[in-house]
């Protein structure tokens, strides 16, 4: 009876385990804005910036992650003397289509050409930029 109860909690033990693996991420910040990254994702530092301000006077942040099929995720974040004004109408482009994700209002454009999806939203008066090449990892990325 013993040996059984041991054998239960160890498959209960291993199993918790191994969906736990599956289910594991990154919880990232970005200049304060929170990301989540799947597993399987490794950040190119190669790549990043942190604060570098631009001739526009915009500090920017970059990071970029990779699968092992080389899938990206790339996250930007940016803000400047006035961005905490802007709002979606300032940055919309023709292309772009409004869309909520995860309670943010933001901009959705899908470049066909270079198979991308980026959505662009305002959060404290920054502005987020997170690109993917499968539209649904955003709903994962964004937090």
């Amino acid at each position: 009876m013993v040996s059984r109860k041991i054998l239960i909690l160890t498959m209960i033990a291993v199993l918790a385990i191994g969906i736990g693996s599956v289910c594991a991420v990154q919880n990232i910040e970005v200049d304060g804005i929170k990301f989540t990254i799947p597993d399987g994702y490794t950040e190119d530092t190669s790549l990043a910036t942190e604060g570098v301000t631009n001739a526009d006077g915009f500090k920017i942040y970059n990071h970029t992650y990779f699968d092992s099929s080389n899938k990206m995720i790339h996250i930007s974040v940016f803000h400047g003397k006035d961005t905490d004004k802007l709002s979606l109408d300032d940055l919309k482009e023709p292309t772009d289509v409004k869309k909520t994700i995860k309670g943010y209002d933001g901009l959705l454009d899908h470049d066909k050409d270079a198979g991308l999806y980026f959505f662009t939203y305002i959060k404290d008066g920054k502005v987020s930029i997170v690109t993917v090449e499968d539209e649904s990892l955003l709903e994962k990325v964004i937090v």
